[in-house]
């Protein structure tokens, strides 16, 4: 299949690009500079370079391509999170970006796009299950991008046309993210939200970018994607081992907490999310755990 990823410099999108050339597709990832092209072509794809926030220049990119697959993120690292105005860049990607997205790929001929999303758009739930079903956290405004982008994933699907809107687990891998968490934890210095027990559900970057060439054979709908999910206190052990330090990542403490608003206060839910349906429908599988050696460094 040809297939079109919008931000294809990103780790994320990079590892998509690489996984799905790697699985016989023809790829062309999408880049806004171009200082893009070689990242892209990299990885084994071929670049084009097109304004992600116009829909007329995305058609141009998209025309002639089966699928769409949407990538884009610019999430602040660490307690950058709580900084006026840091997510802006990242708000304006879901909200203007992807609507463009969906709209470019529809006029453009695309018959499936496959939507990047969250699994921190769902509730606390402590200890219990997350499936699909379960009712999504997104009343604050704050969720608003994020909404704005799975209702055009899913206009997108008439007309014979499908959509796959994959909620991701807790990236970790080779990004800047996980480096700041392993550099805090060598340190000594807090970098985890929430409490020991609860629970987080994380995805290796290269089993991300595996999810979206099974995605390819799923149905339009919502998917959960994630590894087995751990408590936090076996992940600050996990951090801590590939860190090669002995004692384990520190919480925040609780009075920090309190104060880190709504955009942090996401990381501090306890989220035991099941990936059974994504699994059962497509065959995948994570292959790369918080206790595989050298994760951070696959």
């Amino acid at each position: 299949m040809r297939i079109a990823v919008t931000g294809a410099t990103g780790v994320l999108g990079q590892e998509a690009v690489e996984a799905l050339v790697a699985a016989g597709h023809e790829v062309t990832g999408i880049t806004r500079r171009d200082s893009g092209v070689p990242i892209i072509e990299g990885r084994g794809g071929s670049a084009i370079v097109a304004d992600v926030f116009d829909p007329s220049d995305l058609a141009r990119a998209f025309r002639g391509h089966d699928v769409a697959i949407n990538a884009l993120a610019h999430v602040p690292v660490g307690m950058a999170g709580l900084r006026p105005l840091a997510w802006r860049e990242d708000d304006k990607l879901h909200l203007e970006a992807s609507v463009a997205i969906a709209k470019a790929a529809a006029e453009a001929g695309v018959r499936r796009l496959i939507q990047e999303s969250t699994i921190f758009l769902y509730p606390h739930n402590g200890s219990d299950w997350i499936g699909e079903d379960q009712p999504l956290n997104v009343r604050n405004q704050a969720f608003r991008p994020r909404v704005k982008e799975m209702r055009a994933a899913v206009d997108f699907a008439t007309s014979g046309r499908s959509a796959v809107i994959l909620r991701l687990g807790q990236l970790f891998g080779r990004d800047q993210h996980t480096t700041h968490a392993l550099k805090a934890t060598k340190s000594g210095d807090p970098i985890l939200l929430g409490k020991p027990e609860h629970y987080v559900t994380l995805l290796h970057h290269s089993d991300a970018g595996r999810a979206f060439v099974a995605a390819l054979r799923a149905g339009s709908g919502f998917y959960n994607v994630g590894g087995e999910p751990i408590t936090k206190k076996r992940w600050a052990k996990d951090l801590a081992t590939e860190a090669g330090v002995e004692n384990p990542a520190k919480f925040y403490p609780e009075i920090t907490q309190a104060i880190v608003g709504t955009r942090l206060d996401v990381q501090r839910r306890s989220l035991r999310v099941s990936s059974v349906r994504f699994m059962s429908e497509t065959g995948w599988r994570p292959t790369v755990g918080p206790s595989t050696p050298g994760w951070s460094r696959r």
